[in-house]
């Protein structure tokens, strides 16, 4: 976490101490997200922006997840999201999927469902955009409860 915000002073690139990065430039296009749905895009950008900029976004929703984890589940999911753990994501990623499907058993829970769908969305493409703009729904959510505790 202390490494996230030394960078963000410095201005360059957020590298955590897991050696995930968000790029600069990808930062620059990105505000944090506050507003409706399509607020947490730069006016700059169109709903219909490359592939690159739901990437970018992507990461740093889960950047932004993950620093708030604490550091084994951290490292878990920073090893996960590493490209030469593709072969253990997808088959994780598949089983969460199957168990928020049948949730209704025992010991499955329907968490599994968005759990497994942002890990398969690491490798497809299609489906960065919906779990990003999820992601920043879920973290909009996430910040304004915080404020609200803070509050006096």
């Amino acid at each position: 976490m202390d490494d996230v915000k030394s960078a963000r002073k410095e201005g360059g690139d957020i590298t955590g101490s897991r050696g995930h990065m968000v790029p600069q430039a990808s930062r620059d296009k990105l505000t944090p997200c506050g507003g409706a749905a399509d607020q947490h895009l730069h006016q700059g950008m169109t709903t219909d922006t490359s592939i690159e900029d739901h990437k970018a976004e992507f990461d740093r929703h889960l950047a932004w997840f993950e620093a708030r984890l604490s550091p084994r589940p951290a490292r878990f999911v920073g090893w996960l999201r590493k490209p030469s753990s593709r072969w253990v994501r997808i088959p994780v990623a598949t089983l969460l999927i199957a168990g928020g499907i049948f949730s209704f058993l025992p010991v499955l829970g329907l968490w599994m469902l968005p759990l497994g769908l942002v890990l398969f969305a690491q490798d497809v493409p299609v489906l960065r955009k919906p779990i990003a703009r999820m992601l920043g729904w879920f973290e909009r959510k996430w910040i304004a409860r915080q404020r609200a505790r803070s509050a006096p």
